[in-house]
């Protein structure tokens, strides 16, 4: 069974994002604030999750994700989850600042 479709695989992913969470959120609240496209959002939240992967790909660091990859979670896969839960977030956010108008 690949480590997708395993609810442990979204758990550990989850607490690799909470690190990320505030500041995400908080940037993605202050682009809405000043009305900024969604486009930007999006490619905004695409370079953040960019930028770990280039921190991660970093050999002191890459010793943070030997968690992750003792489960089977690559760091392919960890970021693409992170930036699919970092949208799913952005877009509720957006939904309710626009949903007002």
């Amino acid at each position: 069974m690949t480590p997708l479709f395993r609810l442990q695989t979204y758990l550990l992913v989850f607490q690799f994002y909470k690190t990320i969470l505030f500041s995400s959120t908080l940037i993605a609240i202050i682009l809405l604030l000043f009305e900024a496209p969604f486009y930007t959002v999006i490619l905004l939240k695409l370079g953040f999750i960019l930028f770990f992967l280039l921190r991660f790909s970093e050999s002191s660091y890459s010793k943070d994700l030997i968690l992750y990859h003792n489960f089977g979670i690559s760091k392919a896969c960890l970021l693409l989850l992170a930036f699919t839960f970092d949208m799913t977030i952005s877009i509720i956010i957006y939904l309710l600042f626009f949903l007002d108008t």
